[in-house]
Protein backbone atom coordinates (compact mmCIF):
# COMPACT_ATOMS: atom_id res chain seq x y z
CA UNK A 1 0.00 0.00 0.00
CA UNK A 2 1.48 3.19 -1.20
CA UNK A 3 -0.37 6.20 1.23
CA UNK A 4 1.50 9.64 0.44
CA UNK A 5 0.17 13.03 1.28
CA UNK A 6 0.60 15.94 -1.29
CA UNK A 7 -0.26 19.53 -0.16
CA UNK A 8 -1.80 21.75 -3.29
CA UNK A 9 -3.70 24.56 -3.86
CA UNK A 10 -5.25 23.44 -6.61
CA UNK A 11 -6.44 19.37 -7.19
CA UNK A 12 -7.74 19.42 -10.70
CA UNK A 13 -9.15 15.88 -11.13
CA UNK A 14 -9.68 15.07 -14.99
CA UNK A 15 -7.31 15.67 -17.59
CA UNK A 16 -8.87 16.32 -21.12
CA UNK A 17 -8.81 19.23 -23.00
CA UNK A 18 -10.84 21.39 -19.84
CA UNK A 19 -8.37 19.94 -17.59
CA UNK A 20 -5.73 20.98 -19.00
CA UNK A 21 -6.65 24.28 -19.61
CA UNK A 22 -7.48 24.92 -16.11
CA UNK A 23 -4.16 23.39 -15.19
CA UNK A 24 -2.23 26.03 -18.07
CA UNK A 25 -3.82 29.38 -17.02
CA UNK A 26 -3.84 28.61 -12.93
CA UNK A 27 -0.32 27.11 -13.45
CA UNK A 28 0.53 30.80 -15.27
CA UNK A 29 -0.14 31.81 -11.78
CA UNK A 30 2.42 30.06 -9.83
CA UNK A 31 0.03 28.50 -8.21
CA UNK A 32 0.91 24.71 -7.11
CA UNK A 33 -1.16 22.61 -9.07
CA UNK A 34 -1.75 18.81 -9.07
CA UNK A 35 -3.79 17.10 -11.56
CA UNK A 36 -4.81 13.00 -11.38
CA UNK A 37 -6.34 11.54 -14.49
CA UNK A 38 -7.83 7.64 -14.76
CA UNK A 39 -5.97 7.25 -18.00
CA UNK A 40 -2.37 6.40 -18.26
CA UNK A 41 -2.08 7.28 -21.71
CA UNK A 42 -4.08 10.11 -23.92
CA UNK A 43 -6.87 9.36 -25.56
CA UNK A 44 -6.01 8.79 -28.92
CA UNK A 45 -9.02 9.59 -30.76
CA UNK A 46 -10.78 12.87 -31.96
CA UNK A 47 -13.91 13.64 -30.21
CA UNK A 48 -14.66 17.09 -29.65
CA UNK A 49 -14.02 18.70 -33.32
CA UNK A 50 -14.98 22.44 -33.37
CA UNK A 51 -13.75 25.78 -31.85
CA UNK A 52 -14.62 29.33 -32.34
CA UNK A 53 -12.86 32.68 -31.95
CA UNK A 54 -13.34 33.07 -28.57
CA UNK A 55 -11.77 29.64 -27.38
CA UNK A 56 -8.81 30.25 -29.78
CA UNK A 57 -8.66 33.78 -27.86
CA UNK A 58 -8.55 31.72 -24.43
CA UNK A 59 -5.86 29.02 -26.23
CA UNK A 60 -3.86 32.45 -27.18
CA UNK A 61 -3.50 33.44 -23.76
CA UNK A 62 -2.13 29.82 -22.80
CA UNK A 63 0.59 30.32 -25.53
CA UNK A 64 -0.79 27.36 -28.21
CA UNK A 65 -3.03 29.39 -30.26
CA UNK A 66 -0.52 30.04 -33.43
CA UNK A 67 0.40 25.95 -33.10
CA UNK A 68 -2.90 25.45 -33.29
CA UNK A 69 -4.25 27.00 -35.96
CA UNK A 70 -1.65 25.85 -38.17
CA UNK A 71 -3.44 22.20 -37.76
CA UNK A 72 -6.84 23.40 -37.58
CA UNK A 73 -8.57 24.07 -40.56
CA UNK A 74 -10.69 27.44 -41.09
CA UNK A 75 -14.33 26.81 -41.33
CA UNK A 76 -15.67 29.72 -43.57
CA UNK A 77 -19.26 28.09 -44.21
CA UNK A 78 -21.60 25.44 -42.78
CA UNK A 79 -24.01 23.72 -45.26
CA UNK A 80 -27.78 22.54 -44.61
CA UNK A 81 -28.03 19.85 -47.59
CA UNK A 82 -31.79 17.89 -48.52
CA UNK A 83 -31.30 13.39 -48.81
CA UNK A 84 -30.27 14.37 -52.40
CA UNK A 85 -27.23 16.26 -51.55
CA UNK A 86 -28.50 19.31 -52.87
CA UNK A 87 -27.97 22.89 -51.11
CA UNK A 88 -30.94 23.92 -48.64
CA UNK A 89 -28.89 26.76 -47.31
CA UNK A 90 -25.55 28.21 -46.22
CA UNK A 91 -24.15 29.96 -43.47
CA UNK A 92 -21.81 32.54 -43.49
CA UNK A 93 -18.77 31.59 -41.11
CA UNK A 94 -16.15 33.93 -42.54
CA UNK A 95 -17.44 37.02 -41.23
CA UNK A 96 -14.84 39.27 -39.12
CA UNK A 97 -14.70 38.40 -35.36
CA UNK A 98 -14.49 40.36 -31.97
CA UNK A 99 -11.10 38.29 -31.38
CA UNK A 100 -9.31 38.86 -34.36
CA UNK A 101 -9.21 34.63 -35.18
CA UNK A 102 -11.52 33.37 -37.74
CA UNK A 103 -14.75 32.67 -36.74
CA UNK A 104 -14.31 28.74 -36.51
CA UNK A 105 -12.52 26.08 -36.58
CA UNK A 106 -12.31 22.34 -37.60
CA UNK A 107 -9.80 20.72 -35.63
CA UNK A 108 -8.06 17.10 -34.42
CA UNK A 109 -8.65 16.76 -30.46
CA UNK A 110 -5.76 14.94 -29.94
CA UNK A 111 -3.69 17.70 -31.79
CA UNK A 112 -4.87 20.26 -29.36
CA UNK A 113 -4.58 17.77 -26.52
CA UNK A 114 -0.82 17.45 -26.93
CA UNK A 115 -0.64 21.26 -26.91
CA UNK A 116 -2.39 22.16 -24.02
CA UNK A 117 -0.79 19.17 -21.81
CA UNK A 118 2.41 20.69 -23.53
CA UNK A 119 1.58 24.18 -22.14
CA UNK A 120 0.52 23.07 -18.68
CA UNK A 121 3.35 21.05 -17.42
CA UNK A 122 5.78 23.67 -18.72
CA UNK A 123 5.48 25.26 -15.56
CA UNK A 124 7.75 23.52 -12.61
CA UNK A 125 4.25 24.17 -10.09
CA UNK A 126 2.28 22.08 -12.03
CA UNK A 127 2.74 17.96 -11.67
CA UNK A 128 0.32 15.47 -13.64
CA UNK A 129 -0.45 12.08 -12.26
CA UNK A 130 -1.58 9.78 -14.70
CA UNK A 131 -2.89 6.22 -13.63
CA UNK A 132 -5.20 7.32 -10.67
CA UNK A 133 -8.74 7.29 -10.20
CA UNK A 134 -10.44 9.29 -7.29
CA UNK A 135 -12.40 7.36 -5.04
CA UNK A 136 -12.52 9.22 -2.12
CA UNK A 137 -13.69 13.55 -2.07
CA UNK A 138 -13.66 14.82 2.21
CA UNK A 139 -14.73 18.31 2.37
CA UNK A 140 -13.18 20.54 5.41
CA UNK A 141 -13.29 24.37 6.40
CA UNK A 142 -10.11 24.74 5.10
CA UNK A 143 -9.03 21.98 2.41
CA UNK A 144 -10.36 19.04 0.58
CA UNK A 145 -9.23 15.66 1.07
CA UNK A 146 -9.18 13.28 -2.23
CA UNK A 147 -8.14 9.82 -2.21
CA UNK A 148 -7.22 8.16 -5.82
CA UNK A 149 -6.27 4.66 -6.01
CA UNK A 150 -3.89 3.70 -8.97
CA UNK A 151 -4.50 1.59 -11.58
CA UNK A 152 -2.78 0.15 -15.24
CA UNK A 153 -4.15 0.62 -18.54
CA UNK A 154 -4.58 -2.35 -20.95
CA UNK A 155 -5.99 -0.88 -24.12
CA UNK A 156 -9.59 0.46 -23.28
CA UNK A 157 -9.20 -1.86 -19.78
CA UNK A 158 -8.80 -0.32 -16.45
CA UNK A 159 -7.20 -2.40 -13.87
CA UNK A 160 -6.61 -1.15 -9.77
CA UNK A 161 -2.52 -2.06 -8.59
CA UNK A 162 -3.24 -1.74 -4.56
CA UNK A 163 -2.08 1.95 -4.98
CA UNK A 164 -3.30 4.32 -3.06
CA UNK A 165 -2.73 8.22 -2.95
CA UNK A 166 -4.49 10.61 -0.32
CA UNK A 167 -4.24 14.51 -1.13
CA UNK A 168 -5.07 17.53 0.55
CA UNK A 169 -5.50 20.87 -1.75
CA UNK A 170 -7.61 24.26 -1.01
CA UNK A 171 -9.69 23.40 -3.65
CA UNK A 172 -10.74 20.61 -5.89
CA UNK A 173 -11.93 21.13 -9.31
CA UNK A 174 -14.21 18.10 -11.38
CA UNK A 175 -13.34 18.05 -14.91
CA UNK A 176 -13.57 14.51 -14.98
CA UNK A 177 -16.56 14.48 -17.71
CA UNK A 178 -19.94 13.37 -17.52
CA UNK A 179 -19.94 10.18 -15.14
CA UNK A 180 -17.95 12.77 -12.72
CA UNK A 181 -16.95 11.48 -9.74
CA UNK A 182 -16.74 15.24 -8.12
CA UNK A 183 -19.86 15.74 -8.97
CA UNK A 184 -21.61 12.55 -7.50
CA UNK A 185 -19.65 13.25 -4.44
CA UNK A 186 -20.74 16.26 -3.53
CA UNK A 187 -24.26 15.18 -4.36
CA UNK A 188 -24.98 18.04 -7.03
CA UNK A 189 -28.08 17.01 -9.13
CA UNK A 190 -28.49 17.58 -12.81
CA UNK A 191 -31.31 19.68 -14.21
CA UNK A 192 -32.74 17.88 -17.60
CA UNK A 193 -33.57 19.38 -20.74
CA UNK A 194 -35.24 16.76 -22.18
CA UNK A 195 -33.88 16.47 -25.62
CA UNK A 196 -31.41 13.14 -26.57
CA UNK A 197 -30.31 10.98 -29.51
CA UNK A 198 -28.58 8.52 -30.19
CA UNK A 199 -25.75 9.01 -32.59
CA UNK A 200 -23.22 6.91 -34.72
CA UNK A 201 -19.90 8.70 -35.08
CA UNK A 202 -17.15 7.59 -37.84
CA UNK A 203 -13.94 8.88 -38.07
CA UNK A 204 -11.73 8.21 -41.14
CA UNK A 205 -8.43 9.04 -42.17
CA UNK A 206 -7.75 9.13 -46.04
CA UNK A 207 -5.17 8.17 -47.78
CA UNK A 208 -4.59 11.35 -49.73
CA UNK A 209 -5.69 14.09 -47.56
CA UNK A 210 -6.71 16.20 -50.30
CA UNK A 211 -9.00 14.20 -52.30
CA UNK A 212 -12.08 15.09 -53.16
CA UNK A 213 -15.51 14.33 -51.54
CA UNK A 214 -18.57 15.53 -52.54
CA UNK A 215 -19.88 16.83 -49.10
CA UNK A 216 -19.72 20.45 -47.06
CA UNK A 217 -16.70 21.16 -45.43
CA UNK A 218 -18.84 21.09 -42.49
CA UNK A 219 -22.49 20.78 -42.57
CA UNK A 220 -25.73 18.99 -42.01
CA UNK A 221 -27.50 16.36 -44.40
CA UNK A 222 -31.42 16.71 -43.77
CA UNK A 223 -32.63 13.95 -44.70
CA UNK A 224 -35.41 12.29 -42.89
CA UNK A 225 -34.61 8.40 -44.21
CA UNK A 226 -31.18 9.37 -41.63
CA UNK A 227 -29.99 12.89 -40.44
CA UNK A 228 -25.92 13.17 -40.83
CA UNK A 229 -23.99 15.59 -39.64
CA UNK A 230 -20.67 15.91 -41.86
CA UNK A 231 -17.54 17.17 -41.61
CA UNK A 232 -15.24 17.03 -44.51
CA UNK A 233 -12.01 18.03 -42.17
CA UNK A 234 -10.80 17.00 -39.05
CA UNK A 235 -7.79 18.99 -39.19
CA UNK A 236 -6.38 17.99 -43.04
CA UNK A 237 -5.82 14.48 -42.95
CA UNK A 238 -9.29 13.10 -41.05
CA UNK A 239 -13.03 13.50 -42.27
CA UNK A 240 -16.26 12.57 -39.73
CA UNK A 241 -19.90 11.62 -40.70
CA UNK A 242 -22.73 11.09 -37.25
CA UNK A 243 -25.07 8.82 -38.17
CA UNK A 244 -28.50 9.27 -35.88
CA UNK A 245 -29.98 6.00 -35.14
CA UNK A 246 -33.05 5.67 -36.33
CA UNK A 247 -36.31 3.74 -34.42
CA UNK A 248 -35.71 -0.08 -34.62
CA UNK A 249 -32.31 -0.19 -35.52
CA UNK A 250 -29.81 -2.48 -33.83
CA UNK A 251 -27.13 -0.17 -32.22
CA UNK A 252 -24.42 -3.23 -32.43
CA UNK A 253 -25.11 -3.23 -36.57
CA UNK A 254 -25.26 0.63 -36.92
CA UNK A 255 -21.23 0.71 -35.67
CA UNK A 256 -20.08 -3.02 -37.22
CA UNK A 257 -18.05 -2.07 -39.55
CA UNK A 258 -19.69 -3.30 -42.42
CA UNK A 259 -22.27 -1.26 -41.86
CA UNK A 260 -19.86 1.83 -41.85
CA UNK A 261 -18.47 1.30 -44.82
CA UNK A 262 -21.85 0.62 -46.30
CA UNK A 263 -23.04 4.28 -45.45
CA UNK A 264 -19.72 5.94 -46.81
CA UNK A 265 -20.35 4.85 -49.94
CA UNK A 266 -22.71 7.25 -51.32
CA UNK A 267 -19.60 9.84 -50.52
CA UNK A 268 -17.02 6.83 -52.61
CA UNK A 269 -15.26 6.75 -49.19
CA UNK A 270 -13.92 2.99 -49.15
CA UNK A 271 -11.52 0.76 -47.74
CA UNK A 272 -9.10 1.45 -50.92
CA UNK A 273 -9.06 5.05 -50.19
CA UNK A 274 -9.55 5.12 -45.83
CA UNK A 275 -8.94 3.68 -42.99
CA UNK A 276 -11.65 3.38 -40.28
CA UNK A 277 -9.98 4.86 -37.35
CA UNK A 278 -12.80 5.60 -34.92
CA UNK A 279 -16.47 3.75 -34.91
CA UNK A 280 -18.59 4.24 -31.66
CA UNK A 281 -21.82 5.27 -30.57
CA UNK A 282 -22.44 8.57 -28.60
CA UNK A 283 -25.97 9.18 -26.96
CA UNK A 284 -26.17 12.92 -26.54
CA UNK A 285 -28.17 14.87 -23.44
CA UNK A 286 -28.98 18.12 -22.64
CA UNK A 287 -28.27 18.22 -18.87
CA UNK A 288 -27.17 21.02 -16.43
CA UNK A 289 -25.71 21.03 -12.58
CA UNK A 290 -28.09 22.66 -10.47
CA UNK A 291 -25.01 24.39 -9.37
CA UNK A 292 -21.34 24.52 -10.51
CA UNK A 293 -19.66 24.44 -6.66
CA UNK A 294 -20.46 22.78 -3.77
CA UNK A 295 -18.44 23.91 -0.48
CA UNK A 296 -14.28 23.57 -1.98
CA UNK A 297 -15.41 21.62 -4.86
CA UNK A 298 -15.93 23.17 -8.35
CA UNK A 299 -16.79 21.69 -11.41
CA UNK A 300 -15.89 22.45 -15.25
CA UNK A 301 -16.59 21.12 -18.76
CA UNK A 302 -18.83 17.85 -19.01
CA UNK A 303 -19.17 17.60 -15.20
CA UNK A 304 -20.91 20.68 -15.15
CA UNK A 305 -22.71 20.34 -18.31
CA UNK A 306 -24.02 18.33 -21.20
CA UNK A 307 -25.52 19.58 -24.68
CA UNK A 308 -26.42 18.54 -27.96
CA UNK A 309 -23.57 18.75 -30.98
CA UNK A 310 -25.73 21.20 -32.96
CA UNK A 311 -23.81 24.16 -32.26
CA UNK A 312 -20.41 22.56 -31.36
CA UNK A 313 -20.48 24.17 -28.37
CA UNK A 314 -19.93 21.47 -25.91
CA UNK A 315 -16.11 21.66 -25.13
CA UNK A 316 -16.17 25.69 -26.23
CA UNK A 317 -18.57 25.57 -23.11
CA UNK A 318 -15.86 23.35 -20.97
CA UNK A 319 -12.59 25.76 -21.98
CA UNK A 320 -15.59 29.07 -21.18
CA UNK A 321 -15.62 27.51 -17.74
CA UNK A 322 -12.03 27.12 -17.12
CA UNK A 323 -11.20 31.15 -18.09
CA UNK A 324 -14.18 32.32 -16.29
CA UNK A 325 -13.10 29.94 -12.91
CA UNK A 326 -9.46 30.71 -13.54
CA UNK A 327 -9.31 34.88 -12.58
CA UNK A 328 -11.84 33.92 -10.01
CA UNK A 329 -10.03 31.41 -8.09
CA UNK A 330 -6.73 33.06 -8.49
CA UNK A 331 -8.18 36.43 -6.71
CA UNK A 332 -9.34 33.84 -4.21
CA UNK A 333 -6.06 32.24 -3.33
CA UNK A 334 -4.56 35.38 -3.15
CA UNK A 335 -6.39 36.11 -0.54
CA UNK A 336 -7.82 39.05 -2.69
CA UNK A 337 -11.43 38.30 -2.70
CA UNK A 338 -13.40 36.86 -0.56
CA UNK A 339 -14.46 33.06 -1.86
CA UNK A 340 -17.91 34.64 -2.67
CA UNK A 341 -16.88 35.56 -6.27
CA UNK A 342 -17.13 31.66 -6.86
CA UNK A 343 -20.42 32.55 -6.76
CA UNK A 344 -20.85 34.48 -9.62
CA UNK A 345 -18.79 31.09 -11.69
CA UNK A 346 -22.06 29.38 -11.33
CA UNK A 347 -24.29 32.67 -12.00
CA UNK A 348 -22.31 33.24 -15.22
CA UNK A 349 -21.77 29.55 -16.46
CA UNK A 350 -24.38 28.07 -15.74
CA UNK A 351 -26.70 31.01 -17.15
CA UNK A 352 -24.51 31.11 -20.12
CA UNK A 353 -24.40 27.06 -21.20
CA UNK A 354 -28.35 26.63 -20.24
CA UNK A 355 -29.41 29.15 -23.04
CA UNK A 356 -27.02 27.35 -25.79
CA UNK A 357 -28.28 24.26 -24.84
CA UNK A 358 -32.09 25.82 -25.59
CA UNK A 359 -30.79 27.01 -28.85
CA UNK A 360 -28.76 23.24 -29.51
CA UNK A 361 -32.42 21.56 -28.81
CA UNK A 362 -34.10 24.32 -31.32
CA UNK A 363 -31.87 23.57 -34.22
CA UNK A 364 -31.65 19.90 -33.50
CA UNK A 365 -35.40 19.67 -33.43
CA UNK A 366 -35.22 21.25 -37.05
CA UNK A 367 -32.27 18.65 -38.03
CA UNK A 368 -33.40 15.81 -36.78
CA UNK A 369 -36.35 15.77 -38.03
CA UNK A 370 -37.57 12.16 -39.72
CA UNK A 371 -41.00 12.59 -41.02
CA UNK A 372 -40.87 12.56 -44.62
CA UNK A 373 -43.87 14.47 -44.99
CA UNK A 374 -42.56 17.15 -42.47
CA UNK A 375 -39.47 17.20 -43.74
CA UNK A 376 -40.52 18.17 -47.27
CA UNK A 377 -42.20 21.03 -45.66
CA UNK A 378 -39.41 21.90 -43.47
CA UNK A 379 -37.17 22.03 -47.02
CA UNK A 380 -39.37 24.43 -49.30
CA UNK A 381 -39.58 26.55 -45.98
CA UNK A 382 -35.83 26.71 -45.53
CA UNK A 383 -35.87 27.08 -49.80
CA UNK A 384 -38.56 30.21 -49.61
CA UNK A 385 -36.81 32.36 -46.51
CA UNK A 386 -33.98 30.38 -45.26
CA UNK A 387 -33.83 29.41 -41.47
CA UNK A 388 -34.73 30.95 -38.77
CA UNK A 389 -31.90 33.41 -37.83
CA UNK A 390 -29.62 31.23 -35.23
CA UNK A 391 -29.16 33.38 -32.25
CA UNK A 392 -26.18 34.91 -31.50
CA UNK A 393 -24.21 33.31 -28.49
CA UNK A 394 -25.54 34.78 -25.10
CA UNK A 395 -24.39 37.47 -22.78
CA UNK A 396 -23.49 37.50 -19.27
CA UNK A 397 -26.17 39.52 -17.07
CA UNK A 398 -26.07 38.66 -13.74
CA UNK A 399 -22.66 37.54 -12.03
CA UNK A 400 -19.65 40.18 -12.08
CA UNK A 401 -20.42 43.10 -13.30
CA UNK A 402 -20.44 46.70 -13.15
CA UNK A 403 -24.27 48.27 -12.79
CA UNK A 404 -26.19 49.76 -15.75
CA UNK A 405 -29.69 50.72 -17.87
CA UNK A 406 -28.10 50.51 -20.75
CA UNK A 407 -28.38 47.16 -22.02
CA UNK A 408 -26.77 47.76 -25.52
CA UNK A 409 -23.74 48.55 -24.11
CA UNK A 410 -20.34 46.57 -23.47
CA UNK A 411 -21.11 45.20 -20.01
CA UNK A 412 -21.67 41.26 -20.17
CA UNK A 413 -20.11 40.95 -23.69
CA UNK A 414 -17.10 39.94 -24.78
CA UNK A 415 -14.34 42.27 -25.61
CA UNK A 416 -12.93 42.78 -28.87
CA UNK A 417 -8.82 42.28 -29.77
CA UNK A 418 -8.10 43.59 -32.42
CA UNK A 419 -4.60 44.76 -34.35
CA UNK A 420 -2.33 47.35 -32.97
CA UNK A 421 1.05 48.57 -34.41
CA UNK A 422 3.72 47.75 -31.50
CA UNK A 423 7.98 48.40 -32.22
CA UNK A 424 6.81 49.11 -36.02
CA UNK A 425 5.13 45.91 -36.70
CA UNK A 426 1.15 45.06 -36.38
CA UNK A 427 0.49 42.48 -34.05
CA UNK A 428 -2.84 41.06 -32.16
CA UNK A 429 -2.87 43.52 -28.78
CA UNK A 430 -3.16 40.19 -26.31
CA UNK A 431 0.54 39.27 -27.78
CA UNK A 432 1.86 42.66 -26.87
CA UNK A 433 -0.28 43.52 -23.90
CA UNK A 434 -0.92 39.73 -22.69
CA UNK A 435 -4.77 39.72 -21.22
CA UNK A 436 -5.89 40.55 -17.02
CA UNK A 437 -8.08 43.47 -16.10
CA UNK A 438 -7.44 45.87 -18.28
CA UNK A 439 -9.26 49.37 -18.71
CA UNK A 440 -9.58 50.61 -22.62
CA UNK A 441 -9.95 54.08 -22.98
CA UNK A 442 -10.82 56.36 -26.32
CA UNK A 443 -9.50 59.45 -24.23
CA UNK A 444 -6.11 60.20 -22.89
CA UNK A 445 -7.46 62.56 -20.30
CA UNK A 446 -9.56 59.30 -18.85
CA UNK A 447 -6.60 56.89 -19.36
CA UNK A 448 -4.85 59.43 -17.41
CA UNK A 449 -7.09 60.13 -14.60
CA UNK A 450 -8.00 56.31 -14.70
CA UNK A 451 -4.50 55.19 -14.02
CA UNK A 452 -4.19 57.42 -10.79
CA UNK A 453 -6.97 54.97 -9.32
CA UNK A 454 -4.85 52.00 -10.68
CA UNK A 455 -1.54 52.49 -9.22
CA UNK A 456 -2.77 53.29 -5.69
CA UNK A 457 -3.94 49.80 -5.83
CA UNK A 458 -1.64 48.45 -8.01
CA UNK A 459 0.06 46.34 -4.72
CA UNK A 460 -4.13 44.65 -4.51
CA UNK A 461 -4.96 44.25 -7.75
CA UNK A 462 -2.78 44.66 -11.25
CA UNK A 463 -5.26 47.02 -13.63
CA UNK A 464 -3.92 47.98 -16.76
CA UNK A 465 -4.47 51.39 -18.42
CA UNK A 466 -4.47 51.30 -22.09
CA UNK A 467 -5.05 54.55 -24.31
CA UNK A 468 -6.05 53.27 -27.67
CA UNK A 469 -5.32 56.17 -30.87
CA UNK A 470 -5.34 56.78 -34.25
CA UNK A 471 -2.10 57.57 -33.87
CA UNK A 472 1.59 57.30 -32.39
CA UNK A 473 1.88 59.41 -28.70
CA UNK A 474 4.16 59.63 -25.84
CA UNK A 475 2.01 58.25 -23.06
CA UNK A 476 2.48 54.69 -21.38
CA UNK A 477 0.22 52.01 -22.24
CA UNK A 478 -0.76 53.81 -25.87
CA UNK A 479 -1.07 51.67 -28.76
CA UNK A 480 -2.24 52.68 -32.31
CA UNK A 481 -5.31 51.41 -33.27
CA UNK A 482 -3.94 50.23 -36.60
CA UNK A 483 -7.55 48.28 -38.43
CA UNK A 484 -10.07 50.45 -36.48
CA UNK A 485 -11.62 47.78 -33.95
CA UNK A 486 -11.11 49.55 -30.76
CA UNK A 487 -12.56 52.98 -32.74
CA UNK A 488 -15.57 50.74 -33.62
CA UNK A 489 -16.29 49.20 -30.42
CA UNK A 490 -16.29 52.33 -28.45
CA UNK A 491 -18.59 54.21 -31.05
CA UNK A 492 -21.27 50.86 -31.17
CA UNK A 493 -21.10 50.77 -27.26
CA UNK A 494 -21.69 54.24 -26.88
CA UNK A 495 -18.47 54.46 -24.02
CA UNK A 496 -15.37 56.50 -23.91
CA UNK A 497 -13.90 53.56 -21.66
CA UNK A 498 -14.54 49.75 -21.28
CA UNK A 499 -13.43 47.93 -18.31
CA UNK A 500 -12.85 44.17 -19.67
CA UNK A 501 -12.02 41.15 -17.15
CA UNK A 502 -8.88 38.80 -17.71
CA UNK A 503 -11.81 36.42 -19.48
CA UNK A 504 -12.28 38.93 -22.20
CA UNK A 505 -16.09 39.81 -20.73
CA UNK A 506 -16.40 43.35 -20.38
CA UNK A 507 -17.15 44.53 -16.82
CA UNK A 508 -18.71 47.98 -17.61
CA UNK A 509 -18.08 51.01 -18.98
CA UNK A 510 -17.97 54.86 -18.80
CA UNK A 511 -17.98 58.02 -20.47
CA UNK A 512 -15.98 60.71 -17.92
CA UNK A 513 -13.53 60.54 -15.42
CA UNK A 514 -16.22 60.20 -13.05
CA UNK A 515 -17.81 57.11 -14.31
CA UNK A 516 -14.62 56.10 -14.85
CA UNK A 517 -13.93 56.82 -11.06
CA UNK A 518 -16.83 55.06 -9.87
CA UNK A 519 -16.73 51.82 -12.55
CA UNK A 520 -13.13 50.98 -10.95
CA UNK A 521 -13.83 51.64 -7.03
CA UNK A 522 -16.73 50.23 -7.55
CA UNK A 523 -15.17 46.17 -8.85
CA UNK A 524 -12.27 47.14 -6.51
CA UNK A 525 -14.68 47.30 -3.50
CA UNK A 526 -16.66 43.98 -4.79
CA UNK A 527 -13.06 42.09 -5.02
CA UNK A 528 -11.89 43.26 -2.12
CA UNK A 529 -11.90 40.35 0.89
CA UNK A 530 -13.42 41.93 3.93
CA UNK A 531 -11.73 40.11 6.39
CA UNK A 532 -8.39 42.76 5.05
CA UNK A 533 -8.35 46.83 5.39
CA UNK A 534 -9.61 47.78 2.14
CA UNK A 535 -7.11 49.96 -0.23
CA UNK A 536 -6.95 53.20 0.12
CA UNK A 537 -7.82 54.89 -3.45
CA UNK A 538 -6.34 58.70 -2.83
Amino acid sequence: MNEASIDLDVCIVGYGPVGQALAALLGQKGWKIGVYERWELPYPLPRAGHVDDEIVRILQSIGVADRFEARAVPATEYDWVDGNGDLLFQIDWGKPTKSSWRSDYIFYQPDLEALLSQAAEAHENVSVHRGWEAVGLEQHEDRVEMTFRGGTQDGQRWEPNGATTTVRARYVIGADGANSFVRKSTGITWDDFGFSETLSIVDVRLHEPDREIAMPSSGQMCDPERPVTLFRWLAREHARWEFMLMPGEDPAELVSEASCWSKLERWGVTPENATLIRRTLYTFHSLVAHDFTRGRAILAGDAAHLMPPFLGQGMCSGIRDAANLAWKLDLVLKGTASDDILETYTQERRDHVSEITRIAIALGAILCETDPQKAAARDTEIRRHGLPPVPPLPTLTEGFLGKTDDSSGARGRLGVQGLIVHEDKVKRFDDVAGSGWTLFCADRSLAEDARRICDAVSGFLTISVVYVSKAPVEFPGSYVDFDGTYDRWFASSNAQAILVRPDFYAYGQANTSAEVADLLTGMISRLWNPLDAAPSLC
